[in-house]
Order: C-alpha cells, then sequence, then structure tokens
C-alpha cells in the first residue's frame, strides 16, 4: 500500500475517534470504496487524489468539532504538508470544506471531478439500508424522537422520520454523475418503501404517504 494513503487512513481514524458509528471510520471506507467505484466507470478524477480526498473527508465535520471546522480544515493542511502531499492540499481541503450537504458554496468550482464524485460518495452512503441505519443510530446519538406526527415534507423536522424529508429524500436529485445516478436510484426506492411500512406500523396505514 502506497505510504501516503496508509498515513491517511491513520489520520482518519485518530480524528474520528470520537465520531457516531454512522460517521465512523466504516463510512470512510464505504465512501472510499464508492467513490473508486464512480471513477473507475466515470474516469474523471486522479485515483490518487480522490482516494486521498475520500479518506479525509469526513475529519474536519462541524457535529463532531463543536462548530470549529476552521481548526480541522487547518489540521488536514498541516498533516497533508507533512505527509508530502502539499501539492494536492489545496485542492484537497477545498473539496473537504464543500463536499457536504450542509455546505456546498456555488462560488467553488464545482466543476472540480473529485468534488463532484465524493459529494455522490458521500450522499450515496446516506440513503438507501445503510442510509436508514445512519439515520437512526445519528438520531439516537442526539437524543431526537423517531418520529413526531405530523412531520414530514416541511423544513427542519425534529425527528429522525422528518430528516427523511428535509435531507434524504432530496439526495437523488443532486447527484453530479451518471454512475451515482444510477446507483442512486434504488437506495431512493428502498427509502420510499421503508417510510411507507413505517406508516403502515406506526398507525395501521391511514396515514398518507407522501
Amino acid at each position: 500500500m502506497d505510504r501516503k494513503i496508509r498515513m491517511s487512513e491513520e489520520f482518519a481514524r485518530k480524528s474520528m475517534e470520537d465520531y457516531d458509528s454512522g460517521h465512523d471510520w466504516w463510512h470512510i471506507v464505504r465512501v472510499r470504496n464508492l467513490a473508486l467505484y464512480i471513477n473507475e466507470n466515470e474516469k474523471m478524477a486522479d485515483p490518487f487524489t480522490l482516494e486521498i480526498t475520500a479518506l479525509l473527508h469526513d475529519t474536519a465535520d462541524s457535529k463532531f468539532l463543536k462548530g470549529d471546522s476552521e481548526n480541522g480544515y487547518k489540521m488536514i493542511g498541516e498533516f497533508l504538508d507533512t505527509a508530502g502531499m502539499t501539492n494536492i492540499r489545496d485542492q484537497v481541503v477545498e473539496v473537504i470544506r464543500n463536499v457536504s450537504f450542509s455546505s456546498e458554496n456555488p462560488a467553488i468550482n464545482l466543476s472540480d471531478p473529485v468534488l463532484q464524485i465524493i459529494q455522490d460518495a458521500d450522499k450515496l452512503d446516506a440513503i438507501g439500508a445503510i442510509g436508514v441505519a445512519r439515520a437512526f443510530n445519528y438520531g439516537g446519538f442526539r437524543n431526537n424522537m423517531i418520529y413526531v406526527p405530523g412531520e414530514g415534507k416541511g423544513e427542519k423536522n425534529s425527528s429522525t422520520i422528518g430528516h427523511f424529508y428535509d435531507k434524504l429524500l432530496r439526495l437523488k436529485d443532486m447527484m453530479n454523475t451518471p454512475t451515482g445516478r444510477f446507483l442512486a436510484e434504488e437506495r431512493h426506492q428502498f427509502l420510499k418503501k421503508f417510510l411507507e411500512q413505517f406508516y403502515r406500523e406506526w398507525d395501521f396505514g391511514t396515514q398518507e404517504i407522501y
């Protein structure tokens, strides 16, 4: 294994020790696998830069840094310098700054293939069966309600089911690549089927399915 990739794996593992299990090392593994698969099909990005970015993409997550992402970005930049990757530092940090659903910024270079692929891979891991598991895991981590009757479709719902409408059901239409869109379709359909079953069990099918 490339020494720089191994160093990046070690940095990611250490940086994410206190993250919940939906945002842990195995999330990184899944996103790396998805990103490399997308790139194998699309042949858009430099494979090495893509893999490094996938490994580091969640190490400055503001949810787990008390909102202090800037210090996280600084640490990533310092790590890349120390590991001999100054040549890709600015690109990697810029992608990480803008990869998440909540921080996408139209002012950056949206045509960067590394950004496009990492965004797709990260979103894909938020939907489908894994996405459902991650949503309820994080909801429990934050002590959120499973469901508040009447929530749905709106913004800023407080429950985990509400989060499906705030974010998860929107991700399919936000994919950048053909491969991402193809993979997202099956996972999106799973979300819809899950909600249908959930409502059926919640109140015996008397509630409208959105």
